[in-house]
């Protein structure tokens, strides 16, 4: 070839040409080629002034410096029709890219009328073995003013297309920013799934799409359309390997439950421009089918933490598989008064809400059909009344919790006292008394007389009060704190009142405060914890009697044992004191609290020497001993018994 055939001619090879086909038309698409690159490459690509070597370098050279080469056919005058080219190497969707930005964007808020489109890959064998992508798509101009716009327009477009070619990423950020369609992101999420298993397939599978396909029809149109397709593709990916992590630990101890937490900070779209959010993507497992977790849940565990966050309207989705019990949860949060989270916020809610989600989740039962039963009433009714002997007694009341509903609890109260002249009807108290309590009235008996002049009356009645202000934060209801907070209410209305079975329950709440007075300086304990576990004390009149001291001792040694704890084996730590002794034992095998019961039974330690108590957290069973036995061959012999239980059961497990 001399150098003159060389310098105006390429060797040009498409992608999909092959020896067998039509010469012909191979040749008419290699003269198409060669005809834009004619047009769009500079003039001294083609100049004759070097050796087909050095013009080959050359050619190289320059077509390393100019691509991706964005170019028009400019015209200043108005003549009907402008060629736009695109030269680059080759890049997935890089000619829709092209295309999209030509016809839709090059003069906003209307769209060119394309009349031709041509794009194809191909190769220049002499060169390299790139692949290069060359593209024309001609367009149709109605006015001069258009035409003008255009060449306003087109050299920052040009840039835009030209970062676009070269970078996917920047093209996808791009598009997104002047508005994709939901189909048009589906596809770009769809291609960064098919990516994220291309490039990591130890971590994702084909399994990822029916992810993405649960949470793409779960989501409303407009949570699409306010966020972009890498928020949507992140949301997409960490769920799935939620789940893919969840149903593996949960398939190796099937009794624990297990959370897993991401958070990050992103921006959405709202009618008053971008929006900072807080993302928080949530994994969790549930044991049971009564178990429930809902937005509420979340927003309250969040709320204990950062107490003015509020969640971003229609951003919660969960999503759960056919019958598995693994959840994979969505939601935004942002603070009432539209300041950022802080990183400490976000450092403290990533190490402290993965456990504070487990003690949230609300465990349903089904409602109770019991018709109250009117001889336990009256025989009620009687033992209060027989309390007044004497003018000068206090007014006596049985309270009982009757029932609950979606919104109230509902306590059956027997007031008896001596009714002298001054005394006002209990209705007539109620009424004018500004109270939460809605006072339902049942009926009033006169129950005998003192002193053969002052009756004594007994009135039956309900309480009706919100629950709300009740519930814990695993959603259980605190009847101990509502029946304490009805007492107080009715001291009062009433005045000075006698509650004549609640002496052991008003005696357990104060062991429980000065409890809670010696914890003050252990920071980070769990008050939901604290309650399950000393309301667990067997035999139940220890939680009356129990030293507060002792307690604290059992409780730390548990919040120890909940830190140490390793999955495999167990936990046990002894510690003794001059007057008692104290056991804590942490284990994921919930039988063991059983088996040790069964063991130590057989010591036949007498009841009020010994107390147990045993708490379910996290998956694990904490089960915790005080005895203050006085034989100190006791307190060995049970120290013994527990290690030697514990001993057998991990030699049967092995097994």
């Amino acid at each position: 070839m001399s150098t003159n055939d060389y310098c105006n001619n390429l060797s040009i090879k498409t992608l999909f040409e092959s020896p067998e086909g039509d010469e012909i038309n191979n040749q008419y698409y290699h003269d198409v080629i060669l005809r834009i690159l004619k047009k769009i490459l500079p003039t001294s690509f083609w100049d004759l002034n070097s050796t087909i070597e050095e013009k080959r370098i050359d050619r190289q050279r320059t077509l390393n410096n100019i691509i991706p080469l964005i170019t028009c056919t400019q015209k200043q005058e108005f003549q009907g029709m402008i060629s736009f080219f695109a030269l680059s190497k080759y890049s997935q969707n890089s000619f829709k890219f092209f295309f999209d930005m030509i016809s839709r964007w090059l003069t906003p808020g209307h769209r060119l009328n394309v009349v031709l489109v041509y794009a194809t890959d191909f190769l220049l064998t002499d060169l390299s073995n790139e692949v290069y992508t060359i593209c024309e798509v001609l367009v149709n101009i109605e006015n001069k003013e258009q035409h003008e716009e255009i060449l306003r327009h087109f050299p920052s477009i040009s840039a835009e297309i030209a970062l676009g070619i070269h970078s996917q990423f920047y093209a996808q950020r791009m598009m997104e920013i002047k508005g994709l369609s939901v189909d048009e992101k589906t596809a770009l999420i769809q291609n960064f799934i098919a990516f994220l298993v291309q490039r990591y397939p130890e971590s994702y599978d084909s399994s990822v799409f029916t992810e993405m396909q649960h949470v793409l029809v779960m989501c409303r149109p407009e949570f699409k359309e306010s966020r972009d397709s890498r928020h949507l593709s992140r949301i997409i990916g960490i769920q799935y390997l939620f789940r893919r992590s969840l149903k593996a630990a949960f398939k190796k101890n099937p009794g624990r439950s297990y959370s897993n937490i991401k958070l990050f900070r992103t921006s959405i779209k709202t009618s008053n421009g971008s929006k900072k959010v807080l993302g928080i993507i949530v994994g969790l497992n549930l044991l049971k089918d009564q178990e429930t977790f809902a937005e509420a849940h979340l927003l309250k565990a969040i709320n204990h933490y950062v107490p003015n966050a509020r969640a971003v309207d229609q951003s919660f989705f969960i999503n759960k598989q056919s019958s598995e019990h693994v959840y994979t949860i969505y939601l935004e949060v942002e603070k009432e008064d539209g300041s950022i989270f802080t990183n400490n916020e976000i450092l403290k809610l990533r190490r402290e809400l993965p456990a504070e989600l487990k003690s949230r989740v609300e465990y349903k039962l089904h409602p109770i059909f019991m018709p109250r039963n009117e001889e336990e009433v009256m025989r009620n009714l009687l033992s209060v009344s027989n309390q007044i002997k004497y003018l000068r007694d206090i007014p006596q009341v049985f309270i009982s919790f009757d029932e609950q509903s979606h919104f109230h609890l509902y306590f059956t109260v027997i007031l008896a006292r001596v009714l002298k002249p001054e005394c006002i009807p209990i209705p007539e108290l109620f009424q004018k008394a500004e109270t939460f309590l809605e006072y339902i009235h049942d009926r009033t008996k006169q129950m005998g007389i003192l002193r053969k002049k002052y009756p004594k009356e007994a009135t039956v009645f309900h309480l009706k009060l919100p629950k709300d202000v009740f519930l814990r934060a695993d959603h259980s209801i605190d009847l101990y704190k509502a029946r304490q907070t009805v007492v107080a209410e009715l001291s009062r209305i009433v005045g000075e009142v006698r509650d004549y079975n609640g002496g052991m329950i008003s005696k357990q709440r104060e062991v429980l405060s000065d409890i809670r007075k010696l914890l003050t300086e252990v920071k980070g304990y769990n008050e939901l914890l604290l309650e399950n576990f000393f309301y667990s004390l067997s035999p139940v009149v220890v939680r009356a009697l129990l030293d507060p001291k002792a307690f604290k001792t059992l409780f730390l040694m548990l919040l120890e044992g909940l830190k140490e704890n390793k999955q495999d084996g167990y936990y046990l730590k002894l510690y003794e004191e001059p007057y008692n002794v104290f056991a804590m034992v942490v284990i994921e095998d919930l039988r063991v609290k059983e088996v040790l019961q069964k063991a130590i039974n057989e010591l036949n330690i007498i009841p009020t020497e010994l107390a147990t108590a045993y708490v379910k957290t996290n998956g694990l069973a904490c089960i915790g001993y005080i005895c203050c036995a006085k034989d100190p061959g006791m307190k060995e012999l049970l120290f013994k018994t527990i290690k030697d239980t514990l001993q057998s059961w991990e030699l049967c497990s092995l097994k």
